[in-house]
């Protein structure tokens, strides 16, 4: 049987393009997260900001807060980039919060080296603990968002907040971070 060129290309574009179905659904308020096995940071301050010093992983669970400010960024990601200055701002908000211990923020930086992750902390791009995920598996288990994604979660997993791209709204932030320790 011959195709028509018109719809051969139509074909041939659809099978480039991978499977003609979406990947799994992000996560979303509501939903609980699968147990992540975080790799321990290797800067020795974000360790122990997170009370995880001296493991080698940890699990949200193990977090003392009673939410958690998840960001997944890309190590090289110019939309995380773009982000970066309003979560400084955000964090430095949040911290008598976070020696209250009612919030932790932490970044999680997919396909990130610990190397990768010590120099943007070290050289002050970000101000907030960060975990390397070198091998995407914690990105994966979250259905691989684009970066920055970030949400706000218990350390039970539930998801309360979750947000796809750049969000510079410190305020809209603070406020659901509020209502979520209540």
């Amino acid at each position: 049987m011959r195709m028509h060129f018109p719809i051969a290309a139509l074909l041939a574009l659809v099978l480039a393009a991978g499977p003609l179905f979406a990947a799994e659904p992000l996560p979303v308020p509501g939903q609980t997260l699968p147990a992540l096995s975080l790799k321990a940071p290797s800067f020795a301050q974000d360790a122990q900001e997170l009370g995880v010093a001296g493991k080698k992983t940890f699990r949200l669970k193990d977090l003392k807060a009673k939410v958690i400010v998840l960001e997944v960024i890309g190590v090289y990601c110019a939309e995380c980039a773009k982000q970066v200055r309003a979560f400084n701002a955000l964090y430095a908000r949040l911290a008598r919060r976070i020696q209250a211990g009612e919030v932790l923020m932490l970044g999680l930086a997919a396909g990130g080296t610990d190397m990768e992750v010590q120099s943007l902390r070290q050289n002050g791009i970000y101000k907030y603990p960060l975990v390397a995920d070198e091998h995407y598996k914690n990105h994966k288990l979250l259905h691989e968002p684009k970066t920055p994604f970030t949400m706000l979660v218990t350390p039970a997993g539930k998801v309360l907040f979750a947000h796809l791209g750049v969000d510079e709204d410190v305020e809209a932030m603070l406020a659901r971070i509020k209502e979520a320790i209540r």
